[in-house]
């Protein structure tokens, strides 16, 4: 990916850039309080600032996204060993991931195939029959 493509913003609606700009300002009052950055406040600070709100975001961004991801998998998925249908389990797995915003836990599907004795993950691509 391009440095350029990297640093594109995202095409907002008019809503959406209403409460993206509600958000900001929430954090920016979080950080530096109701009057903003005191005047000895240099740039590289609130850079800092910026960019620890961006790694959170990146990571609730990845986390929702996973999670939706997630339900996708509510149906049976074959056992990849004998191929029977199994239901998912009532509690995802939880898989702690280093990403380049900071750690993140992701919530995956988790499937229990009784007969074959092992656990398994659903893929996102169908096997090859």
């Amino acid at each position: 990916m391009s440095r350029d493509a990297r640093h594109r913003d995202l095409e907002l609606t008019a809503d959406e850039k209403v409460k993206f700009n509600e958000v900001v300002a929430m954090l920016a009052r979080h950080g530096f309080g109701k009057e903003g950055p005191p005047l000895q406040t240099t740039f590289a600070q609130i850079e800092q600032f910026g960019h620890q709100v961006g790694q959170m975001l990146a990571r609730a961004v990845d986390i929702h996204l996973t999670d939706q991801h997630a339900e996708r998998f509510s149906d049976e998925q074959a056992c990849p060993t004998c191929g029977q249908a199994r239901s998912p389990n009532a509690d995802p797995h939880d898989l702690p991931l280093q990403t380049e915003d900071g750690d993140v836990v992701l919530r995956e599907p988790a499937f229990r195939c009784p007969q074959c004795e092992r656990d398994f993950f659903p893929s996102t691509h169908p096997a090859a029959n």
